[in-house]
């Protein structure tokens, strides 16, 4: 599952095809009808995903070259870090922001199978 959706492919059956836009997911996989939205702000879990990635790179682009270099040069500019950073927290949610849906997609999909029954608001 979790291979389909690093591939933009629905987790459940591998189709592909999910995104109207770069931004806009389809209600249902074109392949399988699988609901992708099965609660009110199922997403929540995507947006953790991404800000997770964000995060991950501002640490790999900026805040550990920057420990590295004024390690060896105190007095060496900040600027190229903080561009770094930049791309690290701006850009990188952008190009990810699909697959962070697909993937999130599949986790709920191992923890919570699509044949188990859905929350409902009702007792």
């Amino acid at each position: 599952m979790l291979g389909r959706s690093l591939l933009k492919r629905c987790p459940r059956c591998g189709h592909g095809g999910l995104f109207t836009r770069w931004f806009q997911m389809a209600e249902r996989c074109p392949g399988c009808g699988h609901v992708f939205e099965r609660e009110e702000g199922f997403f929540l879990g995507a947006y953790v995903i991404n800000l997770a990635i964000a995060q991950g790179l501002v640490i790999l682009l900026a805040i550990v070259p920057l420990i590295v270099r004024l390690a060896s040069n105190p007095d060496a500019a900040i600027y190229p870090f903080v561009v770094g950073g930049l791309v690290g927290a701006v850009v990188g949610p952008v190009l990810l922001y699909p697959w962070s849906k697909t993937i999130w997609t599949a986790f709920d999909l191992m923890l919570r199978p699509a044949s188990a029954p859905e929350p409902t608001d009702r007792t």
